[in-house]
């Protein structure tokens, strides 16, 4: 009833009905010892069968023969959605292979399917009128990854930019400061921000560097409402991320705490307390499932001109899919060392030509995910909340067996699986360690600092706290929102320690630029 209640109006009693009428089934402990959720799910082909493996079971097996079980959904479900239309199975399939049809080809689909091509495929702007790869619009890489353009409408006017004659007329680079001291004429740009190297931030990552959470509220069924599912389209759009939220570009406290809870602190605030003169001076470039084969698209996306804007303080994040992926063999399938060392020069390479000079690049080593199924394993998964019926490790087995796993060697009840796995994640974080010990470039600076996520841990750990809080729920590989804030100081205090100079200067007119500009024009 309450999905119902999430429908369209049209729909949502024609719903109601449709659970009224079967609601004597459904009640009914016979059926859901027969037609299980996982008999739903190959009974409509969302799970499959490969290689001649046997069926997956995330739930308990049926009382029937369960392959019969499964024959007779099928059955159902072809019977009730496509018999009305007067097509057998065989026919329907014939008739959907005749079918040529392209939907984005349609004039006013077009336009949309361009947009979020650029979004999901070139991680770009979906909504970008100047074409200067900053927006105005939050969602679909807009200035929830991108700091928000200040004119769109003006190519020449974007965060990060040099000043334009001391911005006199104008805020060209989006910081918020702009205009003349009208007792000296001196523009405030230079009186403010000129001599006290400011700078911006941009994070090319992967899914950790993106902030990916899928709210707990929309598969917990104590948990799912109306109100939990009111707004799914601005996740979506942002492909299930938060990077507003998040540790490295977040700038923003949530504003829907039925979907993710917690507060913001991320590199990019601390970089504008430093120096207001950063404001709105950020990209995050991440991207889910991205490893460092991806390095080379992501840094093409990359918005800064070696000639015409401020340096930069670049941080490159491919925190574990050189190591994670969903398949059995997982091993072979891990990038290889000589690899990976090929795959960071080339985006170093590119790197050199494009960033200003005086720029900073810190290379993070993977994390070791070695904690989290011993953390995670015996603890009752949301989707088993209803009934205590599903912990973790029966989520992984599930994801192993089905191969579609996040991570199948660190989700993955095999120890020595799970060490091979943190060995690899060691040798490639070593193979980053030597690139910045040995290679020197004239554009940047170059640096290495250990992953923050085994930091965090342990930090929490001696506190006394449980691990499993900064494990988000539902994929339990993700930092959760309480981790956000403490990987971005532990990020901080490291490079202040060891290279403050990244950070560039702390502005002492920080004060004054508050009280002549207040929020600089928001985010």
């Amino acid at each position: 009833m309450r999905l119902c209640e999430v429908l369209p109006s049209a729909v949502e009693e024609h719903c109601i009905n449709v659970i009224k009428t079967l609601e004597p089934f459904l009640i009914n402990p016979k059926f859901s010892e027969i037609f299980t959720p996982d008999v739903f799910c190959y009974g409509i082909d969302v799970c499959y069968l490969d290689r001649g493996q046997g069926y997956c079971h995330l739930f308990s097996k049926p009382v029937t023969n369960f392959r019969n079980t499964v024959q007779e959904m099928k059955k159902l479900v072809w019977t009730s959605s496509h018999m009305r239309n007067g097509l057998k199975k065989n026919e329907f399939h014939q008739h959907l292979q005749q079918l040529d049809f392209d939907v984005c080809s349609l004039p006013a689909i077009h336009e949309l399917c361009e947009m979020f091509n650029r979004s999901w495929g070139l991680i770009q702007p979906a909504f970008d009128v100047d074409r200067d790869w900053f927006s105005v619009v939050g969602p679909a890489r807009g200035t929830f990854w991108r700091g928000r353009d200040c004119c769109d409408w003006d190519f020449g006017s974007y965060p990060g930019r040099q000043p334009f004659n001391g911005d006199v007329t104008a805020d060209y680079n989006c910081n918020g400061i702009w205009g003349f001291n009208p007792v000296t004429g001196t523009p405030w740009e230079d009186i403010l921000c000129k001599d006290f190297d400011s700078r911006g931030i941009i994070y090319v990552g992967d899914s950790v560097g993106a902030h990916f959470h899928f709210p707990e509220s929309w598969i917990n069924p104590l948990l799912i409402s109306k109100e939990t599912l009111h707004n799914y389209t601005e996740p979506l759009m942002n492909e299930l991320d938060w990077p507003h939220l998040g540790f490295a570009t977040g700038f923003m406290n949530t504003t829907e705490p039925l979907l993710i809870k917690g507060v913001t602190d991320s590199l990019y605030l601390k970089l504008r307390s430093r120096n207001r003169c950063n404001h709105r001076d950020y990209q995050n470039l991440s991207k889910n499932g991205a490893s460092s084969y991806d390095g080379m698209t992501y840094v093409e996306s990359l918005a800064r001109n070696h000639s015409t804007d401020k340096p930069i303080l670049f941080l490159y994040g491919m925190y574990g899919n050189d190591v994670c992926n969903r398949f059995s063999d997982s091993v072979p399938h891990m990038t290889s060392a000589v690899a990976f060392h090929e795959n960071v020069m080339n985006v170093l390479t590119t790197l050199n030509a494009v960033l200003p000079f005086g720029s900073h690049v810190i290379l993070i080593g993977l994390v070791d995910g070695g904690f989290i199924y011993p953390t995670m394993a015996n603890r009752i998964h949301p989707l088993g909340q209803f009934q205590g019926n599903i912990r973790y490790n029966d989520v992984y087995a599930w994801f192993n067996c089905m191969e579609m796993g996040p991570c199948s060697a660190w989700m993955n009840s095999n120890v020595t699986l799970r060490k091979m796995a943190t060995l690899r994640s060691q040798q490639l974080s070593v193979v980053l360690k030597n690139i910045a010990a040995k290679e020197q470039f004239a554009a940047f600076s170059l640096h290495y600092l250990d992953n923050p996520v085994l930091k965090v841990m342990w930090g929490w750990k001696q506190q006394g706290k449980p691990l499993w809080q900064l494990i988000d729920p539902v994929d339990s590989l993700h930092p959760s929102q309480l981790a956000q804030p403490l990987i971005a100081r532990v990020l901080w205090d490291d490079i202040m320690r060891n290279f403050p100079e990244a950070l560039g200067d702390e502005n002492p007119n920080n004060q004054r630029i508050e009280e002549l500009f207040g929020n600089q024009g928001g985010h």
